[in-house]
């Protein structure tokens, strides 16, 4: 049994005077000392006076603030131990070397770039670190593989607690976690102060001059963290919580690595780590890795459902399981175990949400598309954008939303699918109420955007044209979702009023096949609704639609079943845009006669109605018709009152490239690479890609008038590869026809002359013509 060491009071006060004046730190005043030490200076005297034994606490912080060395750190707190125990009692045995760590995790992968990370943070002499992230994500298992790795580097060892901040149990008190650690660090009950204060102070004090890892894991806000911190530089604290726990990194030497889901390649690697080698990469595993969003507490619960079912590793099984998740969501990723049900472990998160920040989580989960603005979102709240900037970051430092990965701003937010399900889920009783300020925020400013990159003859923007396209392309995905939501919802008139915002973009902005998709949502809405006149507006906006993806048959069966709903309906205007539209379908097939006498029905009703920018476009139209037939006098009357008449870019860009095309036929090849260049500048400059692609077009064949065969090429290659990125295949094969002429290629013109044929157009012949001259066939 080791023996007390020799010594009395007064020997201790002498040893703690010597290092008052020789230690490592040089002399230290009284007065400072005992200030650092909150105490008096009275008691300070009294310790080295030897008259009064410091505690075993206030001994720790005197020699950590004179910066006595360890050895003697040691030997003088056990000389005070032996003073205050009578003699003969045994010296208490020295405390194992912590090892607290959980096990490391079982099929860990990925996440180099946060392991990364944290090493580069510990190299630069970081002491703390903060791994922040959703629910699920992995936070935990990325902490404990991490310490894992490095824990050898700390010789004094490694202190675990989980805080239990986001679970069914209350969130520990910091002074029980602290009674923990001094536990392990060899202190008995007796020797732990009762106050949460000295604790923290012992706690320090102890792991002076100490290498030790520090794990504290889910914690709830700074508060339950703080008094749980080292003073000691040499040791690092990892602290894991779903909060960015901004208060720690305003401390020197913090660092905050954010925590994102899986990639898809991760989440596949995982399954593989649970499920074996016969997981592929596509089918049904990559399926349920997208349908978990690359959380790896869904991926690992999907993967103990395979076990859990015969036959866990066949594809089909794997299948079954998709369909399952499709059908069941959140009701599947359940095993049995409440601690880590997912809809369970989201609810710990939103249990520690004020009233406030939860209404908002609830209101931005039941927005319909993946992602929204900070605009948007204050509609969505029915608050300011600044207050809504502010409030939106409490849900980003809770990581129950995120700033989006896929834009360069900081002003659009996401959240994570089955975060968005979870959050559906919850009541949320002025709903209505805020999806339709939603709906009028989009719908105001799709029109404001759509008067600046298609103005009408009195429309005026608060948008540029710049800020215009801007918003349309941040903005088209949620416009498109916001449609297909109020059709579902049976909101008619918001469905109308939404469409009726994108339409002039919907056909200039080259958006075909979404304009099948919005423009049926009108159509069905308004037949609900019994709106003739806007279910003949749907539907003849749909043959348009039709027509530019080359779809023949169905452009002419929707073309005539607009002008019969709207003759039926006495809306005039309907049956004008009906009549001009069949005649642009007959005008590609072909059918010049057909085509001028349906122009001038719709011209007459245009006439009739007052309506000046309906009679410029079918001028327009009357134009390229007179223009086929080769009567390019009537051509040029009809196209330069056309655009004396447009007040818009998109009207204006139309006629000047069909009066350009005038001049090339004409044999006036450089006036109308003018008049070109004008149409091309105007259709870019707010976005207009099917006009854009059909001057590129003839563009291209007036450099190859002009002797510019190069020019030519350049303008069919761009213009080939815009229709194809928006499905116009009448375009595109004039593209492959124009790349024939420039190149005298035969490849080029077999190609156009395949996809003629396959729309069904005239214009085959001729190509067919051309070849059969150039082969001899």
């Amino acid at each position: 049994m080791p023996e007390d060491p020799a010594g009395t009071a007064a020997d201790l006060g002498r040893e703690l005077k010597h290092w008052l004046r020789r230690g490592p730190r040089g002399q230290v005043k009284v007065a400072g000392l005992a200030k650092r030490l909150r105490i008096s200076q009275s008691t300070l005297y009294a310790y080295l006076a030897g008259t009064t034994l410091p505690s075993s606490g206030a001994l720790d912080d005197l020699l950590a603030e004179l910066g006595v060395p360890a050895d003697e750190h040691r030997r003088l707190a056990t000389l005070r131990d032996a003073l205050q125990r009578p003699r003969g009692t045994p010296v208490r045995k020295a405390v194992p070397v912590p090892a607290e760590l959980p096990a490391d995790p079982v099929g860990f992968v990925g996440r180099g770039g946060e392991l990364a990370a944290l090493d580069q943070a510990r190299a630069a002499g970081t002491s703390i670190a903060v791994l922040a992230g959703p629910a699920g994500v992995g936070k935990t298992a990325l902490a404990v593989h991490w310490g894992h790795r490095v824990v050898a580097g700390f010789p004094d060892g490694c202190l675990y607690a989980d805080l239990h901040g986001y679970s069914p149990v209350q969130p520990l008190d910091p002074a029980e976690v602290l009674a923990g650690f001094l536990r392990s660090l060899g202190l008995d009950g007796p020797d732990i102060p009762a106050d949460a204060h000295e604790r923290a102070a012992r706690l320090r004090s102890l792991l002076a001059r100490k290498r030790v890892l520090v794990v504290l894991d889910n914690a709830l806000d700074v508060n339950q963290v703080r008094p749980l911190l080292p003073g000691e530089p040499l040791c690092f604290v990892l602290v894991t919580s779903r909060t960015d726990l901004a208060g720690l990194q305003v401390r020197p030497g913090a660092r905050r690595v954010d925590l994102r889901p899986l990639s898809a390649d991760e989440g596949l690697d995982l399954l593989r780590a649970h499920l074996g080698g016969h997981v592929d990469g596509s089918g049904a595993a990559l399926e349920l890795a997208e349908r978990c969003g690359g959380l790896p507490l869904a991926l690992r619960i999907v993967a103990a459902l395979a076990h859990s079912r015969s036959g866990a590793y066949s594809g089909a099984h794997l299948a079954d399981l998709v369909d399952d998740l499709a059908v069941q969501g959140l009701d599947l990723l359940d095993v049995g175990d409440p601690d880590t049900a997912v809809r369970t472990v989201f609810s710990w998160s939103l249990r520690h949400l004020t009233d406030e920040a939860g209404r908002d989580f609830r209101l931005l989960g039941a927005h319909p598309a993946h992602d929204i603005g900070t605009a948007a979102a204050a509609a969505l709240l029915g608050v300011d954008p600044r207050t809504a900037a502010r409030r939106l970051d409490v849900l980003v430092r809770a990581h129950l939303i995120q700033r989006s990965a896929t834009t360069t701003g900081t002003d659009r937010f996401d959240m994570h699918d089955l975060v968005r399900a979870y959050a559906r889920e919850q009541p949320a009783d002025d709903l209505d109420d805020a999806l339709r300020r939603l709906v009028d925020h989009f719908t105001v400013t799709a029109g404001h955007a759509m008067d600046a990159l298609h103005p009408g003859a009195t429309a005026s923007s608060p948008l540029s044209v710049a800020e215009a396209r801007g918003w349309v392309d941040a903005e088209w995905q949620s416009l498109l979702a916001l449609v297909a939501f109020t059709a579902r919802r049976g909101w008619a008139a918001e469905t109308s009023r939404l469409a009726e915002a994108l339409q002039r973009h919907l056909d200039q902005g080259g958006r075909h096949t979404d304009a099948l998709v919005v423009l049926g949502h009108v159509r069905d809405a308004a037949r609900a609704a019994g709106d003739r006149s806007a279910e003949g507006a749907a539907l003849y906006h749909l043959g348009v639609a039709y027509l530019r993806l080359g779809l023949h048959q169905d452009a002419m069966r929707h073309h005539r079943l607009a002008l019969d709903v709207c003759r039926r309906a006495g809306d005039d205007l309907g049956q004008a845009g009906a009549l001009n539209n069949l005649g642009n379908l007959y005008e590609r097939l072909g059918r010049y006669g057909e085509a001028l006498a349906h122009y001038r029905e719709a011209l007459a009703l245009a006439d009739g109605l007052g309506f000046a920018h309906g009679r410029a476009v079918v001028l327009t139209n009357l134009g390229v018709v007179y223009t086929r037939l080769g009567d390019l006098d009537q051509a040029s009357t009809v196209l330069h009152e056309a655009l004396d008449l447009f007040a818009d870019p998109g009207g204006t860009a139309r006629a000047l490239g069909n009066l350009a095309e005038l001049h090339r036929l004409g044999g006036r090849a450089h006036e109308a690479l003018e008049l070109f260049g004008r149409a091309l500048e105007l259709a870019r400059r707010i976005g207009a890609r099917g006009i854009e692609i059909e001057v590129l077009n003839n563009l291209g064949a007036a450099h190859l008038a002009a002797g510019e065969p190069d020019l030519a090429r350049s303008c069919h290659v761009d213009a080939l590869a815009a229709a194809r990125a928006i499905g116009d295949r009448y375009e595109e094969a004039r593209a492959l026809e124009g790349l024939g002429c420039a190149d005298r290629a035969v490849g080029p013109w077999r190609e156009a002359l395949a996809v003629y044929r396959q729309l069904g157009l005239p214009d085959g012949d001729r190509v067919d013509a051309f070849l059969s001259g150039r082969t001899g066939g």
